[in-house]
């Protein structure tokens, strides 16, 4: 007989699927979500990405309306943490140097970057200084700050794990940084792209103390007029920014959706003008001749997160069992529409490190029950699943644990706020947490962060008990060797490798790839795709 499962489409179904909500045309904001609910993975990937027209001259002025899923987890760039974030931080903060739509290094705050050797690298800054958005003037010596925080234990950065290479910053004059690594990071400039390189000021941000998240200072084009949290978030155009005429509009106001459904008829009567499609809505967005329907590669990927320092996921049977048990080509169809492409590791087809010769493990229950005999868990075993309750999470989690109950693996699932969930997980509260993570433009910041012994994102690192496993001690010499390679070809091959040992050791439990799904108004110009799926909303203007 043929297992059925809670998909999305039953359980929409179920609670009325939003369809009442779909004729409203009201843009309701009220609760969080999360923002990172793209695709799976099953279809062909069509990138439909515009043709950018550089003749045409932007128009001034407007107010851009955004319709995002969930609030940002903050907005202080040592401290946020989900991938999301990015929306509002690229506006807020101006980079060090930035990450292009294809992943190279461009101009940030620095209009020149250099290697000096392979240890030491250069920026340079422009003598004409500028402000941030409270007045203060900019120093070079900010770059110099902005990295010492980070690494600074007492911040609790997430980015300081992408920065552990970081020996010193020297500021040998008014208009050059000098960073000195301890070895070789060919990802050092995509680093200093992200929250990383966020340029900071002292003197805002030891104001502002533990409430800089909420109030932060930046020197981007836009600054934070007002946050209402699970409500929307207003910016508007930073008069003094340092590049003459940008940004092009006056404001962009983002209302939280949490439901799909509803950011979809919102865009569609004019009451939004950019959103994320969800999977579910891609078609009509396709057909739809108001709207401009936006569909290209993602680095993100779903997953569930395993703490292995925690008995028994220390043991590498037991993972593996859970991975097995798995079919995720019925968690593709139910959960996500078929949209994107079954996951094979955490680096998707979006990046020159795929895999593409690594298959995504298939279901295989015998094997499953085998692997936890093997484990002395032949009658079985409990977890607990910490989970956020979005719209997406609910179902899957469902499908999850119908699908593991077929090998004796019972699973509860509990459900949090993100910003309980993040802190629960870190805090060694449970084993496993069922996320979204939307990946890097480099493929060291998403393996480093999620799962080298030291990254950000790997709860194992947080437990002081935690001795590492054979796996784990191979990983991380892989992992730090791929970072000091720059020849792209001889990394990939560590890579491949990588991957290879993540699946197969199941360090991670891996779905699907994302696609980037974007729906804007028609009035909406400007838009460049990134691959990392974060909007850069302060390069948009509005025709009308």
């Amino acid at each position: 007989m043929k297992p059925t499962y809670l998909t999305r489409r039953k359980a929409l179904q179920s609670i009325g699927g939003g369809a009442a909500l779909l004729g409203t045309g009201v843009l309701f904001g009220g609760c969080g979500g999360d923002d990172d609910d793209s695709g799976g993975g099953g279809t062909d990937i069509v990138d439909t990405r515009p043709t950018p027209v550089p003749s045409v001259v932007a128009k001034k002025g407007g107010t851009l309306k955004v319709a995002m899923a969930a609030d940002p987890t903050g907005l202080d760039p040592s401290t946020s943490r989900g991938g999301g974030d990015h929306n509002w931080l690229y506006s807020i903060f101006d980079n060090m140097v930035n990450n292009d739509a294809k992943f190279q290094v461009a101009k940030g705050i620095a209009e020149k970057w250099e290697a000096i050797d392979d240890l030491t690298i250069s920026l340079t800054v422009p003598q004409n200084q500028f402000t941030y958005h409270d007045g203060t003037p900019f120093s070079i010596d900010d770059i110099k700050y902005t990295i010492e925080r980070h690494l600074d234990p007492a911040t609790k950065s997430f980015a300081a794990g992408s920065l552990s290479s970081v020996d010193k910053v020297e500021i040998p004059d008014s208009t050059h940084a000098v960073i000195k690594l301890k070895t070789i990071t060919a990802s050092i400039y995509t680093i200093l792209g992200d929250r990383a390189g966020m340029v900071m000021s002292p003197v805002p941000t030891k104001k502002g103390g533990a409430d800089f998240t909420n109030r932060p200072v930046g020197s981007g084009p836009f600054k934070l007029d007002a946050w209402a949290v699970d409500a929307q978030t207003k910016l508007s155009k930073f008069a003094n920014y340092r590049i003459k005429d940008y940004p092009h509009l006056d404001n962009i106001d983002i209302q939280i959706v949490p439901n799909s459904s509803v950011r979809f008829a919102n865009l569609r009567s004019g009451n939004a003008d950019l959103i994320f499609v969800d999977p579910k809505d891609a078609s009509a967005a396709k057909s739809d001749s108001a709207v401009q329907f936006v569909q290209y590669p993602s680095t993100g990927y779903t997953q569930v997160n395993l703490n292995i320092s925690q008995p028994p996921l220390n043991d590498i049977r037991v993972r593996q069992a859970l991975t097995y048990s798995l079919n995720r080509k019925a968690i593709l169809d139910g959960i996500y529409f078929g949209v994107g492409e079954l996951a094979n590791g955490p680096i998707t087809a979006a990046s020159w490190a795929y895999n593409q010769s690594l298959k995504p493990i298939e279901e295989d229950l015998t094997k499953a029950k085998q692997l936890l005999s093997a484990a002395g868990h032949a009658n079985g075993l409990t977890f607990d699943l910490l989970i956020t309750s979005g719209e997406t999470d609910v179902p899957l989690s469902a499908m999850l644990k119908s699908q593991w109950a077929r090998v004796g693996i019972n699973v509860n699932l509990v459900s949090r706020t993100a910003e309980q969930a993040t802190v629960e997980y870190r805090d060694q509260k449970f084993p496993m947490f069922l996320v979204g993570f939307s990946g890097r433009a480099d493929p060291d910041l998403t393996i480093f962060d999620n799962f080298h012994s030291k990254g950000a994102f790997n709860r194992a690192s947080f437990n002081k008990s935690y001795t590492l496993e054979e796996s784990q001690v191979s990983l991380d010499a892989k992992i730090l060797k791929a970072r000091q390679i720059y020849d792209q070809a001889q990394r990939k091959v560590f890579y491949d490798d990588i991957q290879k040992q993540l699946v197969e050791n199941a360090h991670g439990i891996f779905f699907t790839h994302n696609l980037n799904l974007v729906g804007m108004s028609k009035r909406v110009r400007g838009f460049t795709p990134y691959g990392d799926g974060k909007l850069r909303l302060h390069e948009l203007w509005l025709d009308s």
